[in-house]
């Protein structure tokens, strides 16, 4: 026999020694994974599953249920089933929607939170898990009888119990009910039922809308949204994490270069601008008392002269003032925020009633304030900018937070996160809920429908100007304003980054993921105006571009008509003795080439009618397109590429090569 490998093991090492030793190490230690060794992969698992579930296919959907119901299945075998498909009929599709938005009318009230049933503290563990399962249960299928019988369409909603037990003990601890909310569509994020869910809890218990990232949305577009909750009856404040944290860090940084306290550093600044706002309002005490001097000393009291040095409707006047000194459109601070939670708790346990046990804790009692909303608007963005530093993990994947978790952010205040939760709602389209940041981005397959979303919203103006693409134009016969295709985006932008995929061609799903990461972080602005306005959204640039484009259709005079030219009379005796042109080929000259399709130019061609056939062209690639060798531009960065190397052109099979020598 050949000798061994010596290098296979060491010297003096055994090979049942060492399997002995690592199944030692992975053997598990607990007397519940012991047991869990000799289950059957059917039974449930050891531990809660606090990953949130949003879609599940078929099969995934009918054993999660049949869990919950605490039953169990048998194959039947032999059994045929007829699956035939309706005559599709296009012109019923208005009446469909019609009778749609009577449907979602009607069963509004049926899209309920799942609440928690009555409990006691002498209840066992069992009973309780046995009642919260039938409970959501029967709310599962409530939601899969109104979606068969109703034939509506629900958005993808968290469908894991384990998390919605979080929401019920937040909303259970909480002296006030937070919901955080994305000031660019509020109303998508909103949920009426969650306030009315804190109610029964407690007829006390009080709600606040946090409108966050308001740090995007114009004055006016704040105030738009400030009236109509004003008009709901909906407490609300304007706020931006984001925007908190970034003055944070300038502190930060400030101060590590003077060799300060950021602290020290920030107390001092509050103070300079407390003191400059002193001043500002002596100033302008100052300035209406001299105007009050100057009316009464004019002659005629309020005549013509008074009337107009009077202060009007406009800014600094005395009709409201302009929106920047509205305060209800003001976006707090941090001890701004957290004085208006500690007032918030203080009314509700007030109005508790002294027989409330935590009216008899006393002043010293904290308050607990509770944070919900659906993933990725901001919660744990919220708890770190009010903290200072980084308390709870932030990422752009939703479902980031699994558990709630109690914060103390203040001697009076104490923070609950909630884990986002994505509430069941009437949907239009998939694809705007993961516009909407609600759905995860990476687990994405069809990447062109969201990204068709954004695109009509945001326009082709903002898209070139924040990624510097070209787009091409809309078609002859569409509106100038007429929004890019999802294809055309992504190529463009793929070809400027130089992704391409295996097969040569732009990755689209690469750049579709960053497009949409770039819409819900605020790179690409799009504002959602309140219901009845017009135009229903607000995008940047938007109002100037159309000013400029009046400007321009104004400045432009028009067209002089031109004096007909006097005709020879032999050429008017040849035109009257000639027939006139049949209507058809006079409605064929009237209709541009380019907006007739293949089917109409094949039947001018039949007639005679049709433009001349063009003269065969060389194709392209037959062309020596072969940049000449340099040794200058070598490995330089390329204007037309975005890469190390030389730009990008279309082969013969349509893919994507690279040209200039390398």
């Amino acid at each position: 026999m050949g000798r061994h490998n010596g290098k296979a093991r060491k010297a003096g090492e055994r090979v049942g020694a060492t399997l002995a030793a690592k199944n030692k190490k992975t053997a598990p230690t607990t007397q519940a994974a012991i047991s869990a060794q000799f289950k059957h992969t059917t039974d449930a698992g050891l531990g809660r599953n606090m990953q949130s579930v949003l879609d599940r296919n078929d099969l995934d959907e009918l054993m999660a249920m049949a869990d919950l119901a605490d039953r169990d299945f048998s194959a039947e075998r032999g059994q045929a089933i007829v699956v035939s498909t309706g005559v599709v009929d296009p012109l019923a599709e208005a009446k469909r929607a019609e009778e749609r938005a009577e449907a979602e009318a009607r069963n509004a009230h049926r899209l309920a939170l799942p609440r928690r049933p009555p409990w006691t503290s002498d209840m066992s563990g069992e009973q309780l898990d046995l009642q919260e399962r039938t409970s959501f249960l029967s709310w599962r299928r409530n939601l899969a009888n109104l979606e068969e019988a109703e034939k509506l369409v629900l958005t993808p909603f968290e469908k894991n119990l384990e998390v919605w037990r979080q929401l019920w003990r937040v909303l259970e601890r909480s002296d006030i009910v937070v919901q955080v909310v994305d000031a660019r569509d509020p109303l998508l994020y909103r949920s009426e039922d969650l306030e009315a869910y804190a109610r029964e809890l407690h007829s006390s218990k009080g709600s606040l809308l946090l409108l966050n990232k308001a740090d995007l949305l114009p004055p006016h577009v704040r105030t738009a949204w400030a009236d109509y909750l004003d008009k709901a009856g909906v407490e609300y404040a304007f706020w931006s994490a984001h925007s908190v944290i970034q003055e944070q860090q300038r502190l930060r940084s400030e101060a590590a270069a003077l060799g300060v306290d950021p602290t020290a550093l920030r107390k001092v600044l509050q103070l300079q601008q407390q003191q400059q706002k002193e001043l500002d309002e002596e100033e302008e005490e100052e300035e209406e008392e001299e105007e009050e001097e100057e009316q009464q000393q004019g002659p005629g009291g309020r005549g013509a002269d008074g009337a107009a040095a009077a202060p009007g409707p406009g800014p600094g006047g005395g009709g409201g003032g302009s929106a920047a000194a509205d305060p209800r459109i003001r976006i707090l601070d941090v001890d701004e925020l957290l004085d208006l939670f500690e007032r918030r708790c203080a009314a509700a346990v007030a109005a508790a009633g002294p027989d409330d046990p935590r009216v008899s804790e006393g002043p010293e009692r904290r308050h607990m304030v509770g944070l919900v909303g659906y993933p990725n608007v901001g919660k744990s963005s919220t708890i770190n900018a009010l903290f200072g530093v980084k308390k709870t993990a932030v990422a752009p994947t939703p479902g980031k937070t699994k558990h709630f978790q109690t914060l103390h952010v203040s001697p009076g205040v104490v923070l609950c996160d909630c884990p986002g939760l994505v509430m069941p709602k009437f949907a239009r389209s998939r694809a705007e809920m993961v516009a909407a940041g609600v759905v995860p981005i990476d687990r994405l397959t069809d990447i062109r429908q969201p990204v068709d979303v954004v695109a009509g919203r945001v326009g082709g103006p903002q898209l070139c100007a924040v990624y510097g693409i070209k787009l091409p134009p809309p078609p002859r016969h569409a509106p100038a304003d007429t929004a890019p295709t999802a294809e055309q985006v992504l190529r463009a932008y793929a070809m400027l980054r130089g992704w391409t995929a295996g097969s040569g061609l732009p990755d689209e799903t690469r750049a579709g993921r960053q497009i949409l990461r770039d819409y819900t972080n605020g790179k690409l602005v799009y504002c959602l105006l309140p219901p009845g306005s017009q135009p229903q959204g607000w995008v940047p640039g938007a109002a100037e571009a159309g000013a400029r484009a009046a400007a321009v259709a104004a400045a432009e005079p028009p067209p002089a008509p031109e004096a007909p030219e006097a005709p020879d009379s032999s050429e008017d005796e040849a035109a009257a003795a000639e027939p006139p042109p049949p209507p058809s080929q006079a409605a064929a000259a009237a209709v541009p080439a380019d907006d007739l399709d293949a089917a109409d130019l094949d039947l001018l061609q039949g007639l005679g009618l049709g433009p001349k056939a063009a003269k065969a062209k060389r194709p392209e690639y037959k062309f020596n397109k072969k940049a000449p060798r340099t040794k200058g531009d070598r490995g330089q960065l390329r204007a037309e590429g975005g890469y190390d190397g030389a730009g990008m052109v279309h082969g013969k099979k349509g893919g994507l090569v690279r040209v200039g020598g390398h």
